[in-house]
Parts: C-alpha cells; sequence; structure tokens
C-alpha cells in the first residue's frame, strides 16, 4: 500500500510540474481564488469529497497526537491566511490535513489593502503577501460555520485586530479581538491571537509589552469564562531574541497554551530571498510593504522554536510555520519542538498532494529514530537544560506521590 501511495504521489507531482507553468501565467490572486472555487465545488458533495480523498488522502496511526487535550490525526495543518473566509473546510480532510486555521478574522469587515496584494518569487520559492487581513468579519463568517460538522479536521480560530484606521486606540483595538473570540466561542477547536500581521496600517501595537499585557488581561477575563479552547499566540518573525522572550514571558505569565512561530518574513535584513525578485525592487508593490512566506521565513521559523522551547522547557505548545516543503523540514521542526505545524506555500509550488507525501515521509522519519508516535519525537534533537530536565523529573515524581 504504502508504494502504491509513493507511486500516486508521483504520478501526481508529474501532473502539477506540467499544469504548473498555466497557474503561474494567471495573477496570482486570481489562481487562489479560482483554484479556492475549485476547492468549494470538490467538497460540496460526497463524491467529489471521496475522489479527492482517494487521490491525495493519506493515513498512518503513528501520526496522531494529543495537544492541550484535542487529538489531530496528523500534525500537518494549513495555516491561517489561505482560507480568510472559511470556505473550504469539507476539502481539507481529503487533502491530508489534520487541521486548518482559518482566518484572521476580525471584528469588522476588512477590505484589505488596495492594488495588488500577491506576488511569486519563484526562485526564492516563496510568495510575498500583502493582503492586509481582507475577511468579511466576524459576524458573518461566525453564523456562517455555527454548527456546520468539521468531522475528522481540527480548527483554529485565527482573530486578529480589524485593519481599517492607521489610528492606534488600545481599547478599541482590545474590544475588536475579543468581539471575534466571544462570536466564535462555540466553533472550532483552538483560538490563535494574531498580534503579528506585517500589513496593518497601525503596525504591530501588541509586540508593545504593556499593550499585550492590557489584551490578555482581557482575554482571561472575557473569553476565559465562556471558552474552554486552548489560546495561542502567533509571534512576528522579525524580532530579537530579547523581543521574543518578552512577549514568551508574557505568554507564561498570563497562562496561554502555547505559540504561533512564525508569522511572514520582511525583507529588510533577511539574507535568505534573492532580492532581484522581489517586489519592491521589480515597482510591483511599494517600498516597505508585504512580506515573504515560503523558504525565506524557514530557518528564521526553527530557529525561534529551538529557542523557545528550551526558554519554556518545553511546557508549552509550539506550532511550527514557515518554509515547510519535504518531510525533512516537518521533521526538523517538531525535533526542536513544534507538536503542530502550519504550511501553505508548499502547496503553491509543489502541489496539493505534497501534504500526503510529508505525511508518508514524517512516517518513516520517526520509524528511523524509533519512535512510535509524533509526541515522542517533539524536541528529541532539541535536549533542555540541565535545570528544566530536572525540574521536569521532580514534576514527574511529584505527580506520582500525589
Amino acid at each position: 500500500m504504502n508504494f502504491l501511495i509513493g507511486f500516486r504521489n508521483f504520478l501526481l507531482r508529474v501532473l502539477y510540474r506540467v499544469t504548473r507553468p498555466l497557474i503561474f501565467l494567471m495573477e496570482p490572486e486570481s489562481a487562489h481564488y479560482s483554484l479556492k472555487r475549485i476547492g468549494v465545488f470538490l467538497g460540496s458533495n460526497p463524491l467529489t469529497k471521496g475522489l479527492t480523498s482517494l487521490l491525495f488522502d493519506y493515513g498512518n496511526k503513528c501520526l496522531s497526537i494529543e495537544v492541550d487535550g484535542i487529538k489531530y490525526r496528523n500534525p500537518i495543518g494549513l495555516s491561517a491566511g489561505f482560507d480568510k473566509d472559511g470556505e473550504l473546510t469539507s476539502i481539507y480532510p481529503s487533502l491530508g490535513f489534520g487541521l486548518a486555521e482559518l482566518g484572521s478574522f476580525t471584528g469588522e469587515v476588512c477590505p484589505g489593502n488596495p492594488g495588488k496584494r500577491l506576488f511569486r518569487m519563484v526562485k526564492s520559492r516563496s510568495i510575498v503577501v500583502w493582503y492586509g487581513l481582507n475577511n468579511f468579519g466576524a459576524e458573518k463568517i461566525s453564523k456562517r460555520l455555527t454548527n456546520v460538522d468539521f468531522g475528522r479536521l481540527r480548527i483554529g480560530i485565527n482573530a486578529a485586530k480589524s485593519n481599517v484606521t492607521p489610528e492606534f486606540e488600545l481599547q478599541e483595538s482590545i474590544r475588536d479581538y475579543l468581539k471575534t473570540m466571544t462570536l466564535f466561542k462555540d466553533i472550532g477547536d483552538y483560538y490563535t491571537i494574531n498580534i503579528s500581521c506585517p500589513n496593518t496600517q497601525d503596525g504591530e501595537p501588541f509586540v508593545d509589552p504593556d499593550n499585550l499585557d492590557a489584551l490578555l488581561i482581557a482575554v482571561n477575563e472575557k473569553i476565559r469564562p465562556i471558552s474552554d479552547k486552548p489560546i495561542y499566540l502567533k509571534l512576528a518573525a522579525d524580532m530579537s531574541l530579547a523581543e521574543i522572550d518578552t512577549i514568551i514571558d508574557g505568554v507564561l505569565k498570563h497562562k496561554l497554551e502555547g505559540v504561533v512561530l512564525t508569522n511572514l518574513a520582511k525583507p529588510e535584513g533577511n539574507n535568505e530571498h534573492i532580492a532581484a525578485e522581489y517586489p519592491t525592487n521589480l515597482g510591483q508593490l511599494p517600498k516597505g510593504k508585504g512580506a515573504m512566506s515560503g523558504l525565506p521565513l524557514q530557518r528564521i521559523s526553527t530557529n525561534v522554536i529551538r529557542h523557545v522551547y528550551r526558554k519554556t522547557s518545553g511546557k508549552i505548545t509550539i506550532i511550527g510555520v514557515g518554509g515547510i516543503f519535504t518531510a525533512k523540514d516537518a521533521y526538523e521542526k517538531i525535533t526542536s519542538g513544534a507538536s503542530l505545524l502550519h504550511m501553505i506555500t508548499t502547496m503553491i509550488f509543489d502541489g496539493p498532494q505534497n501534504i500526503s507525501e510529508i505525511n508518508r515521509g514524517l512516517v518513516k522519519l520517526l520509524k528511523e529514530d524509533g519512535f512510535i508516535s509524533i509526541e515522542q519525537a517533539v524536541g528529541s534533537r532539541n535536549p533542555l537544560p540541565i535545570i528544566a530536565q530536572q525540574d521536569n523529573v521532580q514534576a514527574g515524581k511529584d505527580d506520582k506521590a500525589a
């Protein structure tokens, strides 16, 4: 069976390589919406969902993992930013995803940034994004998704602040987050608080520790009593370790369950992409706008995962995002400390069959390391400081004694 899955994926990969040049003739945003319409159709009835599963899905029990009380059939997820209005949840399991993070959703309707907003950097294996949180708003989207049965797919709700004004007002911004989280209190399996979108008019004001403190106090006071879903915080890619530590201290202080690492990479100071491809250098985007997914983010996000895993002694959940194209890429983030993963760019450059190929490859890598589950692999190549190891051992003894 494994051979047949591999052969199937090989044929699909060849087919995608033949059709990709035609897809890339389309404007990126037009291509995205065209493929999204196909996905909506494929998820609209049992027949097309079944055929899609036959072509793309893959399952293995050693890929299942429980994180913060939620059971995932595999750790491979779709990142926020692809399905901004939550329209494709019916088809994701058939493509092999174990989870999908929807949004970002905002309290108010957001048109997003004007002009061209999506660009390909083919040689850099990256997508430059300048969407600006376009979505139909939490009220309309939550109403449509109420009582939807997501089946075996686990759903994350990515909440961001409405991008409708360049002026930042703290209490109004907090109200906006709380509105979205309240409306989705009975929808999905976990929240992600997105404080790191690089394409907003007022920047990233909740990177400031005082602003973040106010936001997380409000979330604990208003959201915890009405929803028991885990809450994660999504961090920016372009911060110093000191800045990351300050935010992580806030996560620990307010007892959030974990973090998503990381959001898109800005081009300034990034040496992981080919500068001549960047749209600002081609006159396609104003200078200082946009941020990169894919390969330019790969090394950055993995380094941040390693740092945060060690800083927190592996005691909070980490969802890894950025530059995952192969099972080896995924496994590197897992063994660095990530329990779950998000991706988008690999589907664009390699085809949707790569999701099952990554899952299939993870099974092989687990067996090579002698693991029988993903949970055993988390952080296995990123040993914790000795003090943290001793604390964990003592905690285990205390639990047994109790």
